[in-house]
């Protein structure tokens, strides 16, 4: 009974382990949602959409509000006469529909307050190119940009500098919610998630004045935004934060290593004091 029981013990983890480790090349960088079945009607209307986004752009770096309203309607049309299944998730979708609610919130009230006009335009402007453009985006400039957010905000916490930690981190939110349509948009969940947990987190120990706590953190922050970039494979050192939890496919990974490890050895043991009974695995004929 107990010689069954390793070795249907040693056959799971086994399987884990062979499943994680040919799995573990698509759980990072770029998810690749949409890019497998979009039907080629789906890839004409994301680069119309596209087309009309960088001219509303343009209209609103101009200032022209008469036509940069008259391509909000256009990309509205648009997108309710299109269809993006293949390029993105529903949740991309979703992020899309958002960021063109904000551009009609913003436009109306432009006269008032024209900084989130311009912003809107701007995250709109790069959601609509990932959608056309998902392996070399536009967003994917702002690389350098949110890696600098992260180590001033590192800085700041090594000087005890309250007032630059919550201007780091001001600047670092402002950029990321530029570029988050683009990034709901080309990644996966989990990976928005992660992300967004880190800087909720990161933000509670900013209000809280925790400078020793933020330099623990931001090797974390930099790990994460290089993996959302597509600029590193490696895994992210996520153990000690705990409101953020790494990818399911790393904890199946250890998971099955230990395992392994515990059903080896509880074996060795309960062969050592059985050894009249047959190996683990029977010999081939």
């Amino acid at each position: 009974m107990l010689r069954r029981l390793f070795k249907l013990l040693a056959g799971f983890s086994a399987f884990l382990l062979i499943f994680g480790i040919c799995d573990t090349k698509t759980a990072w960088g770029y998810s690749d949602q949409g890019k497998k079945g979009a039907s080629p009607a789906a890839e004409i209307q994301a680069k119309a959409l596209n087309r009309e986004a960088e001219s509303l752009y343009r209209f609103v770096e101009e200032g022209n509000t008469q036509a940069a309203n008259e391509s909000l309607r256009r990309i509205e049309r648009l997108f309710e006469t299109s269809s993006f299944q293949g390029l993105t998730g529903v949740e991309g979708v979703h992020a899309l529909a958002e960021s063109i609610i904000e551009m009609k919130e913003a436009a109306a009230r432009m006269q008032l307050d024209p900084k989130p006009w311009m912003i809107a335009a701007g995250k709109l402007r790069l959601a609509a190119d990932s959608l056309a453009h998902p392996k070399d985006g536009i967003w994917l400039q702002y690389y350098k940009v949110v890696r600098e957010d992260i180590q001033l905000l590192d800085q700041s916490a090594a000087k005890q500098d309250r007032a630059g930690m919550e201007k780091a981190f001001s600047g670092l939110q402002e950029h990321y919610e530029l570029i988050r349509p683009s990034l709901i948009i080309v990644r996966k969940p989990e990976e928005v998630t992660m992300i967004e947990s880190w800087l909720s987190y990161a933000g509670g120990a900013v209000s809280r004045n925790e400078p020793a706590e933020i330099r623990r953190i931001t090797p974390q922050g930099e790990t994460i935004v290089n993996l959302l970039f597509g600029k590193k494979k490696d895994e992210p050192a996520l153990a000690p934060l705990g409101e953020v939890r790494g990818p399911w496919m790393w904890q199946l990974l250890f998971a099955a290593f230990i395992l392994s490890a515990l059903t080896f050895v509880g074996y060795r043991k309960y062969q050592g004091h059985k050894n009249r009974f047959d190996p683990l695995f029977p010999k081939r004929l």
